[in-house]
């Protein structure tokens, strides 16, 4: 089974469906017994969310995408 660790590193793959099917039985394995990862990864969904409703009609700004990149590489493992 894969580690915490693993899993954030992969989670924005399994998320833009870009792993294989194996790879998503593994996260998902994962995510049923982890409560912090799996808390993890439904924030980015509503992140996701969040940033396709509000900024759907307009450019993403390059600052944004920028922080958002910081952010999510400065999380700790």
């Amino acid at each position: 089974m894969k580690h915490c660790d693993e899993v954030l590193r992969e989670i924005e793959l399994y998320l833009d469906q870009e792993l294989d099917p194996t790879e998503c039985s593994e996260i998902e394995r994962h995510l049923t017994g982890c409560g912090s990862c799996l808390q993890r990864k439904e924030f980015r969904v509503s992140l996701r969310v969040l940033i396709a409703k509000k900024c759907s009609h307009d450019p993403t700004p390059q600052e944004l995408l920028d922080r958002i990149k910081q952010l999510l590489a400065s999380e700790p493992s």
